[in-house]
C-alpha cells in the first residue's frame, strides 16, 4: 500500500477520499506513531484524481464554498454567515444527561428521523469489537442515534460513511467537524448525487482533535491497559461531563472534567490541526458549541449553543422537544473567544490553505504567534503552567480584538 497523493502532514483524516475514490482503492489506517489516520492506496489508481479534489487538507476555498451554500460570502469573519444564534436543550433529561451539552445534536436527528424527514445520519460510534477505535456508520432509527451521542475525542474518518450515501438512495443528515464538512461540500461539488442527497449537514465547532495517543495518555493516569477496555465515553455524565472507561474485568473508572487540564487536550494536537481556519463550522446548516460562558457557570445538566446558518425549520419543528432561548452573537463569540482567535490568527500566519480573508494581524498577534507553546522546547512538566499563563494573554488579547 501508498500513500494517497503527496498530502503528508496536510491530511485531516477525514475519510472523503475513501469514500469517493472511483475504484474504491483508497483505505484509511491508523499511523500508530502520530496517533492518527492515514489514507492508503490499497488497489488500482489510474491517477483520476479525484482523492485529491475532494481532500480539505490540502486547501478549502471559503469564497467559493460560501457562495456555493449560502449564495454570499460572510459579513461576520469569526462567526461565518448566519441568521440566528440560539441556548437549547432536550428535554428528554436523559438525553441531555447522557450527551455532551444539552443533546441537541442527537434530539434533532431524532426529530428529523421520526418526521421522515431524513432516512438516515452519517454519526459516529465507538466500535464495540475495538472499542478504542471510532466506527462511522448510518444511523437509521432513533436508538441508533442515542447509540452514537457524545463527542468522541480522538481522530474519527467519518466520512468514510459517505460511500453508504451514494450507494443506498435516501434523504441524509451528516453530522461531521468542520473538515469533515469540509470534505462533505468539496465532494458535493463533484457529485450530484452527494449534492441531492444530504439535505442537512450539522456541524461540531472545533479546535482540534487530539491523536490516539491522548486516549494513551489518560489510561496510563488510570492505570489502565489499553487491551483491557471494553467501552471508552469522552462525555456524559452531566456537564461538562466525564471520561468513563469499563474495563473487561468489570471496573468502572471515572476521570472528571479536569482532565482537560491534564494535557490531554492541549499537548497531542495533530500537526493539521494547526493550520485550520474554521472554528465554528462555517459551511454546515447549524452549528453546535458548549457554551463555555460565565453565566452558565453552575449548569450541571448540560445547555447547547445554536449557530442556525440556514433556516430548514429544524429550530422551529423541534420547539416541543427542546427548551430554546435566542441568544446574541456577541456570547456566542464570547464562549469561544480564545479559540477563534488562535484559529483566525495564530494558526493563520503565513497560511495560504485557506482562501478567505482574515481579521488585521498586527504586530502584538504576531508576536503571540511566535511564543506559540508548541513552537518553544519547554519540558512537559513546565508545559501546561506555560500555556494557562499563555491562554490568559490570548483572552485579553481577543478581548480587545473581537468585543470592542
Amino acid at each position: 500500500m501508498k500513500n494517497v497523493g503527496d498530502v503528508g502532514d496536510l491530511c485531516t483524516g477525514c475519510g472523503t477520499c475513501a469514500a469517493m475514490c472511483p475504484l474504491e482503492s483508497v483505505v484509511m489506517r491508523i499511523d500508530h506513531d502520530r496517533g492518527v489516520y492515514e489514507p492508503l492506496v490499497d488497489g488500482e489508481c489510474d491517477g483520476c484524481g479525484v482523492c485529491l479534489r475532494v481532500c480539505p487538507g490540502v486547501g478549502v476555498d471559503f469564497t467559493d464554498l460560501n457562495m456555493r451554500v449560502f449564495g454570499r460570502e460572510p459579513d461576520d469573519m469569526l462567526m461565518g454567515n448566519y441568521e440566528e444564534c440560539y441556548i437549547a436543550h432536550s428535554r428528554d433529561d436523559e438525553l441531555r444527561y447522557g450527551a455532551s451539552s444539552g443533546g441537541m445534536i442527537s434530539q434533532i436527528l431524532i426529530y428529523l428521523l421520526e418526521e421522515g424527514l431524513i432516512d438516515g445520519a452519517l454519526v459516529t460510534r465507538m466500535n464495540p469489537e475495538r472499542p478504542l477505535e471510532p466506527e462511522p456508520f448510518i444511523a437509521r432509527t432513533p436508538s441508533e442515534i442515542i447509540e452514537s451521542r457524545g463527542s468522541k475525542y480522538c481522530p474519527v474518518p467519518a466520512n468514510v460513511a459517505l460511500k453508504e450515501i451514494l450507494e443506498v438512495p435516501g434523504r441524509y443528515a451528516v453530522v461531521g467537524l468542520p473538515c469533515h464538512i469540509h470534505g462533505v461540500r468539496k465532494a458535493e461539488v463533484i457529485s450530484r448525487k452527494l449534492r441531492e442527497r444530504i439535505v442537512y449537514h450539522l456541524g461540531i465547532v472545533c479546535n482540534h482533535t487530539p491523536s490516539f495517543r491522548a486516549t494513551e495518555f489518560l489510561l496510563e493516569r488510570l492505570g489502565v491497559d489499553p487491551g483491557d477496555v471494553k467501552s471508552i465515553r469522552y462525555r456524559g455524565e452531566g456537564w461538562p461531563g466525564s471520561l468513563r472507561v469499563e474495563t473487561e474485568s468489570g471496573d468502572l473508572l471515572l476521570l472528571l472534567p479536569e482532565y482537560w487540564g491534564s494535557g490531554f487536550g492541549q499537548l497531542f494536537m495533530p500537526e493539521r490541526c494547526r493550520l485550520c481556519a474554521d472554528h465554528m463550522a462555517e459551511l454546515s446548516d447549524i452549528s453546535f458549541a458548549d457554551p463555555w460562558l460565565k453565566e452558565l457557570k453552575d449548569e450541571k445538566k448540560g445547555r447547547t449553543l445554536i449557530i442556525q446558518r440556514k433556516n430548514h425549520g429544524i429550530i422551529e419543528g423541534s420547539d416541543g422537544l427542546c427548551e430554546i432561548e435566542p441568544i446574541q452573537a456577541s456570547k456566542v463569540i464570547t464562549s469561544q473567544i480564545y479559540n477563534l482567535y488562535m484559529k483566525k490568527k495564530v494558526y493563520q500566519r503565513g497560511n495560504d490553505l485557506y482562501r478567505t480573508v482574515f481579521p488585521k494581524i498586527d504586530i502584538i498577534d504576531r508576536l503571540i504567534a511566535l511564543i506559540y507553546p508548541q513552537n518553544l522546547r519547554i519540558p512537559r512538566k513546565l508545559m501546561l503552567k506555560y500555556m494557562a499563563i499563555y491562554q490568559i494573554i490570548v483572552t485579553l488579547k481577543a478581548r480587545r480584538d473581537f468585543l470592542r
